[in-house]
């Protein structure tokens, strides 16, 4: 029976805390567009730091000079390893890339939609009086 009531306890809380949520969730939603517009701005610096690492294992010459020579056995492996961490490098730089343009129109959609909100209620005001 005790079991019982602290189930009945536990699940009027968790109703609560849940009424709670919603009541607070219908009250003000918000989207701070600044916000994440200054977060697509982090993501596309992230980017740009890629880019700089993708361009580094480009620029990578293992084929001449003393290590082409004396490893010149490792050269076709190791080129092959490098080319395929420029790829991935470089698929990462483009998968920010293009999250930062996803996030920022995520943002000028949402300022876009406030805006019709808004002219939306001061057409009711004007019109209701």
């Amino acid at each position: 029976m005790d079991a019982y009531r602290r189930f009945q306890q536990d699940s009027a809380q968790h109703l609560h805390g849940a009424a709670t949520w919603a009541g607070a969730m219908a009250k003000k939603i918000a989207v701070d567009a600044e916000l994440i517009h200054a977060h697509a701005a982090r993501v596309e610096r992230v980017a740009a730091d890629v880019g700089v690492a993708r361009q580094a294992a480009a620029a990578t010459n293992m084929g001449g000079g003393a290590f082409g020579v004396i490893c010149a056995f490792l050269v076709p492996p190791a080129t092959l390893a490098a080319s395929m961490a420029a790829s991935a490098i470089g698929a990462a730089e483009g998968m920010l890339t293009r999250s930062a343009r996803e996030v920022r129109g995520v943002a000028t959609d949402m300022a876009a939609v406030e805006e019709d909100i808004v002219q939306a209620v001061r057409a009711l005001e004007k019109g209701l009086g």
